[in-house]
């Protein structure tokens, strides 16, 4: 990958998890990751896993109706420090917890 690319979008795509593995072994500055309508493998888990350990600077990340996600794929994500958009749009979500997505969170009594 090359060092100044700082985003990437990835659509339509039957081999997305292949195309981010060859990804894995360069490392960059990428902010922002899309990816819309692929198929992550059959579990992606791992897939977001890597992404989020090898890119923490992420900024945006969408998984917008990609394929192989499971309820586990989502837990690397709140790691993800300046992350400040997320879409999950078409996505198989069964649970996520609501703080993922506040930054301060604070309690109202």
């Amino acid at each position: 990958m090359a060092p100044a690319l700082h985003s990437l979008m990835v659509r339509d795509r039957t081999d997305a998890a292949h195309i981010l593995e060859c990804l894995f072994h360069k490392h960059g500055d990428l902010r922002k990751l899309i990816l819309e309508n692929c198929w992550l493998g059959e579990d992606g888990t791992s897939l977001v896993a890597n992404v989020v350990d090898l890119y923490p600077d992420l900024e945006s990340l969408s998984l917008a109706d990609c394929d192989g996600l499971t309820p586990d794929t989502y837990n690397p994500i709140p790691r993800l420090k300046k992350l400040s958009e997320l879409d999950l749009s078409e996505c198989l979500v069964h649970y996520m917890y609501v703080t993922l997505l506040e930054r301060d969170p604070c309690l109202h009594m």
